[in-house]
Parts: structure tokens; sequence; C-alpha cells
């Protein structure tokens, strides 16, 4: 499978009916887990048109924050009536009548003559509800925008796993240099171990030679980091195992650098040498690098 960053940004548009046309655009960015937002450009709520995009988004993608921004245009009339309120024209005629018959004014009235009044005469929309086919039409063109959205989402993998495989290199370094030097590293932190707890006991101690060097090797071996050091290729060839899987992979080797990164400071502690260190510094900052990538993948 094919693996994908969360960040994208698509965009279809085309007929979901004899009456209306739509404009989606989707984005996505960052997020632990599908967090879909849908927006349209009507004031009343559309319950089934929301449900047909989110339906499209959820089965196209797996993780990320996504915002659906929808946008009808009526390709027919909108279906209208007006209203005359029947009651206040008849109240205004008959005042009317009765200011020319007091005033002595003279002339017609026509009906034209009340309707231009403000607020006798309102237009209202008819509200017309959704119909299965727009529900399906829209469903439709999400699903080509989100498949817009995942050829970036697709292109910026390709550029993550480059910049993370090189990354790992940079760890795997380390452990080859690291790993030849293990018996000679252990050597150098019993001979350590050793003139410390000479200089502990003192000259004239009651704790015999034999015993001190007993005790300096137990240490060492506490200091031993062969174990570290399997754990470590063994959690470098899962990862890139699970790289190459593909798929929807972030958060699992989000959690594998975390192992990684536990390996490398048990080893750090362990081992305190000249030169490893900073060496030892440099993988760790591959890792953060890694960890970084790896949290922009779905």
């Amino acid at each position: 499978m094919h693996l994908a960053s969360m960040t994208g940004f698509g965009r279809a548009q085309g007929a979901i009916s004899e009456r209306l046309t739509a404009s989606v655009v989707v984005r996505s960015v960052n997020h632990k887990f599908l967090d879909i937002v849908v927006r349209t450009n009507v004031r009343d709520e559309v319950p089934e048109l929301e449900a047909a995009v989110r339906s499209a988004v959820a089965e196209g993608l797996e993780r990320g924050r996504v915002t659906v921004q929808v946008d009808f245009e009526r390709t027919a009339p909108q279906p209208v009536r007006a209203v005359v309120n029947s009651d206040a024209v008849a109240v205004i005629a008959g005042q009317l009548a009765d200011l020319q018959l007091s005033e002595n004014v003279t002339g017609n009235l026509a009906v034209g003559d009340l309707l231009a009044i403000p607020g006798l005469v309102s237009i209202e929309t008819t509200a017309v509800s959704p119909q299965p086919e727009e529900a399906i039409g829209l469903g439709a063109l999400t699903t080509e925008a989100v498949a817009a959205m995942m050829v970036m989402r697709h292109a910026e993998a390709d550029a993550l796993v480059r910049q993370i495989r090189s990354d790992l290199g940079t760890i795997e370094e380390f452990l080859d240099w690291f790993e030849p030097q293990v018996g000679e590293l252990r050597d150098l932190i019993f001979v350590r171990l050793q003139d410390r707890l000479a200089e502990l006991v003192g000259v004239g101690s009651a704790i015999e030679p034999e015993r001190q060097v007993q005790e300096a090797a137990v240490l060492a071996d506490r200091a031993d980091v062969s174990e570290e050091l399997v754990r470590l290729r063994s959690h470098l060839a899962g990862f890139v195992g699970r790289l190459d899987e593909g798929g929807a992979v972030g958060r699992p080797l989000d959690f594998m650098c975390q192992e990684i990164l536990r390996e490398l400071n048990t080893l750090g502690s362990k081992c305190r040498e000249l030169g490893v260190a900073e060496r030892l510094v440099d993988a760790k900052a591959a890792l953060e690098k890694v960890r970084e990538q790896v949290q922009n993948l779905e």
C-alpha cells in the first residue's frame, strides 16, 4: 500500500442534480485521529448532504483533520411565493377611503398603490428538501476531491520517506561504529571501575585485591550494552519493514521511535566513554528528525 502524508488539498466541481451544481474543496492537516469538519454556503442545515460528504471522506482517509467546504449553486430558479397581508391591506384601504371623504380628496386608489406600501407584501422562498440523487452526486464529487488530494499526499509522503531513510542511515552508521568497540569499551569500563574501587577503599583496606577485581567485573558486566544493541537492530529492522508495508503506519512508527529512543538513552547511561557521547548525540538528533517526519505520515 502506498504511504500518504496528512497534508493535502483537493477540489472537484460538477452537477449533482438538475437544479444544483456543487464545488467541493477538501483540505487536511496533521491529527492523531480522523476529524472531519463540513462547511456549506447555505443557511439551513442539510444533514443528509453532510452525511454523504463525511462518508466519502471516511472511506478514503484514516487520519488527519479534514475540512470540507461545499458551495452549492442553483441551475434552475428557486421556487418562491408572494404573501400579501390582506388584513393590513383592508385596514389601510379603509383609512384612505375615510381620508378621501373627510378631506374631500379626489382621485382613484389603485391596488398597486396599496401594494407599494412596505410590509404589505413579502416574498418567501419555498423550502426544498435535498433529494437522494443529490446526496449520491455530492458523495461522488467528494470522493473525486479526496482522490485529487491523495495525489498530493502521496507525493509528499515519498519525500518524507526519503528523508526518514536518510536519517535512519545515520543511526545505523552509529551502530556500525559502536558494535566493533563493545569489547574494548567493556575493558575500559572494567579498568575505570577497578581504579574507582581502589580509591574508595584506600590503601591498607581489608578488602582483598581479588575481591575488588570481582566487584569491578560485576559492575562492568551490568554496564554491558550488548542487549541494547540487539534490540536497537531489531527495532530498526522492524521500523523499515513497517515503512515498506505502506498504508497507515504513522502511529505505529511513532511508537517505534519511542522504543528506539529508550534503547539509545539506556546505552548512553551505561557507556559514558570518550567519543561515544558525541556520536550518540548525532544518532539521537537523527532519530528526532525521523519522529518529526513520521508524525506527518497517515
